[in-house]
């Protein structure tokens, strides 16, 4: 299979300003996060964090914070409208039973309250302040608290659905950053930019405290985060790095922290107020925790002995991003206590709350995982992305062709010489109030389609050598397309058919319509059909079984509760290659297929049980024969038959109980699905870090089985290498054993000819069985083999479905242009961050590089450096590796482990286990040091002693003890033979006579190089054996002695002269040589 692994695309990703949850009180837990440029993503925080839509913000738009709304309690005149107490019941029914609401404000100040299903605006209203800074919504639900830039708070009812000004506090000179309402609403808590913490009655508007804040230098403290306890406690945090605890009786300071080494831009409290967490543009994560007694507090505070005695306490910091976070989010009324941050760095990062700071977070992709920002046209080999409100398009690069032989010896990752490559073809800016809903391309790349919330757009492009030209084609869409009492014309999704003759267009009203457009080139287009499925409350019934002008297809009308329906969107789309069916489903967890030439529209059952847990599809895709898949947000993965109308045999099998956790428990969710035309029975799933391989006529295998090919195929080859040592090692125990068994043999023999025959009988008999059980430990290594591999995950008896893989990260598309040609679109973190502005503490390297880079280099990244040989970038690799785990920088799936550390336990990646290696290796040095240490002084010992034997045998001739045998050099292999006696010695000390090659009487090395010189060790054993009796050994003529002239030098072992570390071989040689007086070059002293 070739894979067109492509990286060119550059979206650019908004930074988060505003992160926030839905209040407790709602059904299905939400969570808004707010973009820069005004765009809100909507995220399910049911279980794992997933993705569900995005409302479009105006182009160039800005937003600066979110807020939500619930009521559930009715106020003081809604009681009086109610005479019974059974009427006031069923109206706070009524409320709880609502979806939430959600509000956002920026620098434009303009407040604004969205449709969370049509994802336009529902009510807007002035701040009458100028840019709007921060805003809160009360406990009751009742009353939005508003910061503006000219000092002031403004308080708008939010009752009843309506969002009305109501009144204003009393002025500061400075604006308002920060807000927060008590948990009884009787004040409010401002931060603002002259330095100070004001407390505010919410009855009369006034100020009923203040508490400033020290300077640091000239300016004064900004105030940009406050919070208020369940205990009362305020919490600030400000531009000096502090965060501080104020009494809330007395107004002073509780304790003061000095939590980040710059502004701290957010704060969060859990739902106890035991626990909160503080960020900025330090972009560590600050924890801190109320101790009681030693032990972190819990419970009511305020009924625990010895309240006094509680203090905060810094329980841990953890670095999750590379920039400044702007938003903190803690929730404690879900299954899992989520921690999300984000900020600058684009990422939403979430992880659980509770065992912070151990636990390792995960972050999202920069770009949405589940909304289709890219599109591809098979045919046309061209890549069509989303941005804001503009569109990009490039045609895919072309390989050399290879043959059939050649392609079955390339291994797996293997590059392909390119001889085209990609070419950047249009770039488009639309001419839109806001941004860009959905966007698509045809499969010839002829037709491009488009939306925002206003209606979709259709363009021609024409393809030539010069470049591409674009023409906007008018009449598009029909009028008809919606009808009449449908207020919103935007479409959320779009899809053509094969064969480029219809469109189908998913309206935010829930409308699927088909849109006749072979007739595009003449203008002329007709709605086919309207298929109403996703509209299934009785009023929508009601009314689309009115409408006439189009041929209109009726949902089912249900009793589906408002929270439901006033969230509910069309999220993803898929129309079969054949042209027959239109599959659709939306955020409630509704899936419809409708026929595009009939009236033919099913809605699927359920996907999970209602009572167990909600489950809806992320992705839709169509394979061959029909047959619709449905990946979930439970990583699950459903097969339905839009012929049969029903579930396929290996969907009721395995689509919810059998798939393996490691695929299930996947914290990404599955974004598409891609089909293999050479492949029709399987299907690729991908998420943003993994592609994964499904065989939907295999089973799914082992629920422990290891999935990743790579690890896989790593581990086979570890535990059959290991079988391999072990089966070798016991063949030489078998050997060994066996050779004994031959000696006893022997033994017993020659024993039984002196014994008795009964004993002789008795003894062979014992060795016999003997040999027998040595026979019988022969072990099957085959099913050895299978067994470990069976441990570890493997099962080499059952085929290997759910092949994954790793090894492209950061992935926005995976699609088949072709038989057994695939295009992976990726968006590498590396690109994000070099567009990014500088960080605090953001430290250069050499070629400009800085921490944010070098943190997530991979080996495709530093080939694009110019690092083309593999163990460079292995090397460089591993020492970023252990930079993370010294800087603590979390180490994330797509981070590069070395193979040493691959095997380590998860929790090996914690701080404390990072904390705990760190000490183990500096306690390994230190003593490796002592040991260092005392080897040198050894070492200094036996010199000193070698240099007074010296001058005792050589200086002040006085003979040695004779050695007891003889000595030999442990440094090489040579043997040094002694002379036969002290009359020798004494002849050569007097210079009467020479040694000679050969001469026996002279201690010779028996070697071909040359003996080692005076001052050596060698040098001095041979004169320590003198004295000893002499060992005979021919010698060969060739063989020269060398040192007799060393008897006549003084002792020239602590000779020295200075040099440095920079002087070269050619400077410090002649300076030695000259010390030790010998006249030769110094060149062949060289080594």
């Amino acid at each position: 299979m070739q894979v067109h692994r492509c990286r060119f695309t550059d979206f650019v990703p908004q930074a988060i300003n505003a992160i926030e949850y839905a209040p407790a009180t709602v059904r299905r837990p939400y969570v808004a996060v707010g973009r820069a440029n005004g765009d809100i993503e909507i995220w399910s925080a049911k279980g794992n964090l997933v993705y569900e839509k995005t409302i479009p913000g105006v182009v160039n738009g800005s937003l600066e914070t979110l807020a939500w709304a619930h009521q559930t309690k009715l106020t003081k005149d809604d009681l009086e409208l109610f005479d019974t107490e059974k009427e006031r019941e069923k109206a706070t029914r009524r409320l709880t039973e609502r979806a939430p609401r959600l509000f956002s404000a920026g620098l434009n100040a303009v407040i604004v309250e969205w449709d969370l299903a049509k994802l336009v605006p529902k009510a807007a209203v002035d701040s009458y302040g100028g840019a709007v800074w921060c805003m809160s919504t009360n406990h009751a639900q009742t009353q939005l608290a508003v910061g503006t830039e000219d000092g002031h708070i403004r308080l708008f009812d939010i009752t009843d659905d309506k969002l009305v000004y109501q009144r204003c506090f009393d002025k500061i000179k400075a604006r308002i950053l920060s807000v927060a309402w008590s948990h009884d609403d009787q004040t409010i808590v401002t931060g603002s930019a002259d330095g100070a913490v004001r407390v505010w009655n919410t009855d009369t508007g006034r100020m009923a405290a203040r508490m400033t804040l020290p300077r640091e230098g000239r300016d004064p403290t900004l105030v940009w985060a406050v919070t208020v306890l369940p205990s009362g406690t305020i919490v600030s945090g400000d531009s000096r790095g502090h965060v501080i605890f104020w009494d809330h009786v007395m107004h002073v300071v509780q304790q003061d922290f000095r939590a980040l080494g710059a502004d701290v831009l957010c704060l969060g409290a859990d739902a106890d107020g035991h626990t909160v967490f503080a960020s900025g543009v330090d972009p560590k994560v600050t924890q801190f925790k109320l101790f009681a007694g030693g032990k972190p507090a819990s419970g009511d505070t305020k009924k625990k002995a010895g309240f006094r005695n509680k203090k905060w306490q810094l329980a841990g910091i953890r670095r999750y991003h590379t920039h400044d976070v702007r938003a903190i989010a803690v929730s404690s009324h879900l299954d899992r206590d989520l921690l999300i941050t984000g900020g600058v760095d684009t990422q939403v990062t979430s992880c659980e709350s509770r065992p912070f700071p151990n636990e390792n977070p995960y972050r999202q992709p920069c770009f949405p995982p589940l909304n289709g920002v890219v599109s591809v046209a098979t045919e046309g080999k061209l890549i069509l992305q989303r941005q804001a409100n503009v569109l990009k398009l490039w045609s895919l690069g072309k390989a050399e062709p290879i043959s059939q032989v050649l392609n079955g010896q390339m291994e797996s990752g293997q590059g392909l010489q390119v001889y085209e490559r990609q070419r950047d073809l249009l770039q488009m800016e639309l001419k839109t109030k806001t941004n860009l809903l959905c966007s698509t391309i045809s499969s010839s790349g002829r037709l491009v389609a488009a939306s925002d919330v206003e209606g979709p757009k259709l363009f021609s492009l024409v393809h030539s050598e010069s470049g591409v030209q674009v023409r906007r084609v008018r009449g598009f869409p029909p009028e008809n397309f919606v009808p009449e009492y449908s207020e919103s014309r935007g479409a959320t999704q779009m899809r053509f058919t094969s064969d480029e003759a219809k469109v189908a267009i998913a309206t935010v009203d829930g409308f699927v319509s088909i849109v006749d457009i072979s007739e595009w080139q003449q203008g002329v287009f007709t709605t086919v059909r309207r298929h109403c499925q996703h509209r299934n409350t009785k009023d929508e019934v009601e009314a689309d079984a009115g409408c006439s002008d189009v041929l209109t297809h009726p949902g089912e009308a249900k009793n589906i509760v408002a929270a439901v329906a006033d969230m509910r969107t069309i999220t993803s789309m898929a129309v079969s290659s054949s042209g027959k069916f239109v599959a659709t489903s939306d955020s409630a967890g509704y899936v419809a297929v409708v026929g595009i030439d009939n009236k033919g529209a099913t809605v699927l059952p359920p996907l999970a049980p209602r009572k167990q847990q909600q489950e809806w599809p992320t992705s839709l895709e169509f394979v061959t024969g029909d047959q619709l898949v449905l990946p979930t947000n439970l990583n699950h993965v459903f097969v339905w038959d839009a012929v049969k109308r029903s579930f396929t045999k290996w969907s009721r099998a395995f689509g919810a109980t059998n798939i393996p956790r490691t695929y299930s428990r996947m914290m990404s969710c599955v974004a598409g699905v891609a089909v293999n035309p050479a492949e029709p029975d399987c299907i690729y799933t991908f998420a943003t870090n993994h592609i994964t391989r499904i065989d939907l006529t295999l089973a799914p295998g082992s629920q422990s089985a290891v999935l990743n090919i790579h690890k896989r195929k790593q581990i086979e080859q570890d535990i059959i290498a290991k079988v391999v040592e072990e089966k070798e090692r016991e063949t030489s125990e078998r050997l060994s054993e066996q050779s004994q068994y031959k000696r006893k043999r022997k033994q017993s023999v020659s024993e039984s000819a002196r014994m008795d025959v009964d004993d002789a009988a008795s003894d062979v008999a014992s060795v016999v069985s003997e040999a027998a059980s040595v026979r019988s430990q022969g072990k099957d290594w085959e099913g050895t083999i299978v067994a470990r591999l069976r441990e570890a995950g493997i099962n080499v008896a059952e085929p290997h479905n759910f092949r994954m893989t790793e090894r492209y990260q950061n992935l926005m598309h995976a699609s088949f242009v072709d038989a057994n040609t695939m295009v992976v679109l990726e968006r590498p973190w590396i690109d994000v961050a070099s567009a990014l502005p500088a960080a605090f503490h953001r430290h250069k390297f050499e070629n400009s590089i800085d921490g944010v880079v070098l943190i997530n280099l991979d080996h495709e990244s530093l080939k694009d450096l110019g690092i083309r040989a593999l163990g460079k970038r292995l090397l460089v690799l591993k020492s970023i590796y252990f930079l993370k785990l010294q800087h603590d920088v979390p180490i994330t799936s797509d981070s590069y482990v070395p193979r040493t550390v691959d095997a380590e336990p998860d929790y090996a990646h914690s701080s404390s286990f990072q904390r705990k290696h760190t000490r183990q290796t500096e306690e390994n040095i230190s003593r490796l040091m002592e040991d260092i240490s005392t080897l040198s002084s050894e070492v200094t010992t036996v010199r000193n002693d070698m240099q007074r034997m010296y001058r005792l045998t050589i200086l002040e001739n006085k003979p040695l003890p004779a050695p007891q045998r003889h000595m030999t050099d442990p440094f090489s292999n040579t043997v040094l033979v002694t002379r036969k006696s002290q009359g020798d010695y004494d002849q050569r000390r007097e210079g009467k006579g020479k040694s000679q090659p050969g001469h026996v009487g002279s201690t010779t090395p028996v070697s071909a190089a040359h003996s080692p010189g005076p001052g050596t060790i060698n040098g001095i054993s041979s004169l320590l054996m003198s004295g000893s009796q002499a060992v005979h050994t021919p010698v060969t003529p060739h063989i020269r002695v060398y040192g007799d002239n060393a008897l006549q030098r003084e002792n020239e072992s602590y000779k020295s002269f200075r040099i440095s570390a920079d002087d070269p071989c050619s400077i410090i040689l002649p300076q030695a040589l000259k010390k030790y007086h010998i006249n030769d070059s110094w060149q062949h002293y060289i080594l």
